[in-house]
């Protein structure tokens, strides 16, 4: 993982939910930051709500030298969470930054 990435709060996740973390974030870091340069913090929480179901929330700050971008956004399921709020950071950076292509 790049030295700017920071996730705070995964002493509460298990070892599979922490692979699954760390995955989605290695992948869509290769995608942010190939045209921004900046500081990416990630606040991870599960919020335990049932016996066997928990909501996850993740909030996504990006210092850059311009701007500060911030995201956050929460599900039910693991791999959505992180799927919706990776995707509302990359949106948000195409939108600020009018960056075009994939």
């Amino acid at each position: 993982m790049e030295e700017n990435i920071q996730i705070l709060g995964l002493d509460s996740f298990e070892n599979k939910e922490k692979d699954k973390i760390m995955s989605y974030v290695e992948r869509y870091s290769d995608k942010i930051f190939r045209n921004i340069v900046g500081d990416m913090i990630i606040h991870a929480k599960k919020h335990e709500k049932d016996g066997n179901r928990a909501n996850y929330s993740f909030h996504i700050k990006i210092q850059t030298p311009e701007t500060l971008i911030s995201v956050r956004d929460d599900d039910w399921i693991l791999s959505t969470a992180l799927h919706k709020v990776l995707k509302k950071v990359e949106n948000n950076i195409k939108h600020k930054f009018k960056v075009e292509g994939k």
